[in-house]
C-alpha cells in the first residue's frame, strides 16, 4: 500500500547557520504531526551546514548552492522541488511551539478563501514582529529618506495577539496554498516581499495572522560569562543599499500612482545626495543612482493563467514517472 503524499512542504533557506538550523530541523520532526517534506536550501554556506543536514536528517531534501543567490530566488528554488498542496516557508532556527503546523494547515482548512496565513514567531515570550509587515509606503519612504528610527512598514501599533487579516505577509513564516503560489510564479525576485501578498490580494486572498500559531526564535550558541553578547530583543535595523532602494522603486512602479513614484524617487535622490557628504553607504548610492532610479516601468502584474497550470502539473507528473 502507497504512503499518502505529504500535506505541507516545508521550505528553509540557511545561509551559515548550521547549529539553529539542525536544532530546528529537530524540533520540527519531533513536533509535526501533519505529513510534512522538509526542503533546505544551503545558500552558499561555509559552515558545513550540508554534511550537518545530510548525515543528521537523511529524509530532508537538500539543495546545495556554491554561488549564494537573493534571499527571494532561493526561496523560489526551494518551492519549485515542493510536492504538497501546501508551501510552509520558514526562517532556520525556529521551534514549534506544541504542533505550530497543524494550527496553521487546520487554520487554513476551515478559512480555505483566505489562502496565506501566518503565525507568530517568539524571542522568550515576546512576540518578535517579523512575521508581519506593511507594504513599503510613500511614509516608511521618507522616514527612510530622512534617517528616522520609526518605521511605520513595521506595524508597530499592530496587537498581534489577536490576529486576524493584516496589509502582508513576510517568509519568516508564511504557509500559502501551492495553486496560489503557482499562479503568482513565486516571489518577484526584484520587488520586496511584501509585493507577494498584495499579488495574492489582487486574485482574491487575504493574508491572516493566526495568533495561536507560535514558534519560538533558537538563540545561536554563545559563550558564556560576562563577554557574551547578549542576545538581541528586537528586529534588527534596516540596513540601506542598492539593491534596498533598487526593490523599492520597482515596488513603486508596479503598485503606486504615477504621482507618488515621483515623490519616493525625489526623497531618495535628495537623501542621497545629501547624506552622501557622511560616507558610506550613502557615498555608493549616490554614485550609483542610476541603477535604482532607472527601474523598468510599469511592471505589471500577470497572473499565470490556471490552464498553464494544469500543463505544468502533467509535464511534472511525466518527468516522475520511471523510465522503461
Amino acid at each position: 500500500m502507497s504512503q499518502p503524499g505529504p500535506v505541507v512542504s516545508i521550505v528553509t533557506v540557511a545561509h551559515n547557520a548550521r547549529e539553529v538550523l539542525l536544532k530546528g530541523l529537530a524540533a520540527l520532526q519531533h513536533g509535526t504531526e501533519v505529513p510534512a517534506e522538509m526542503i533546505v536550501v544551503d545558500n552558499a554556506s561555509t559552515d558545513n551546514t550540508a554534511a550537518a543536514v545530510r548525515h543528521a536528517f537523511r529524509a530532508v531534501t537538500l539543495i546545495r548552492r556554491d554561488e549564494a543567490l537573493p534571499a527571494t530566488a532561493a526561496l523560489n528554488l526551494g518551492a519549485a522541488n515542493a510536492r504538497a498542496p501546501w508551501l510552509l516557508f520558514l526562517d532556520p532556527g525556529l521551534a514549534p511551539v506544541g504542533d505550530t503546523v497543524r494550527t496553521l494547515v487546520e487554520h487554513a482548512g476551515s478559512h480555505p478563501a483566505d489562502r496565506l496565513f501566518t503565525g507568530r514567531t517568539l524571542r522568550g515570550h515576546a512576540d518578535d514582529g517579523r512575521t508581519v509587515e506593511g507594504p513599503p509606503s510613500l511614509l516608511g519612504t521618507a522616514c527612510l529618506a530622512a534617517g528616522l528610527p520609526f518605521d511605520p512598514e513595521r506595524l508597530p501599533r499592530l496587537d498581534r495577539a489577536i490576529g486576524g487579516a493584516v496589509p502582508a505577509l513576510t517568509p519568516r513564516m508564511l504557509l500559502i496554498e501551492r495553486e496560489l503560489w503557482e499562479r503568482l510564479d513565486g516571489f518577484d525576485e526584484r520587488m520586496p516581499t511584501a509585493d507577494l501578498s498584495l499579488r495574492a490580494q489582487a486574485l482574491g486572498a487575504r493574508p491572516v495572522l493566526v495568533p495561536d500559531a507560535q514558534m519560538l526564535a533558537i538563540p545561536p550558541d554563545r559563550p558564556a560569562g560576562r563577554h557574551a553578547a547578549p542576545e538581541p530583543d528586537r528586529r534588527p535595523a534596516r540596513l540601506v543599499s542598492t539593491a534596498l532602494l533598487r526593490e523599492r522603486m520597482a515596488f513603486a512602479h508596479r503598485h503606486f500612482a504615477p504621482g507618488r513614484v515621483r515623490a519616493a524617487a525625489l526623497l531618495l535622490s535628495a537623501a542621497a545626495l545629501v547624506r552622501s557628504g557622511f560616507g558610506e553607504p550613502w557615498l555608493s548610492i549616490w554614485r550609483r543612482r542610476d541603477e535604482w532610479l532607472a527601474t523598468p516601468e510599469p511592471l505589471p502584474f500577470v497572473p499565470l493563467p490556471r490552464r498553464a497550470l494544469v500543463q505544468r502539473e502533467l509535464v511534472s507528473r511525466r518527468q516522475d514517472l520511471p523510465q522503461p
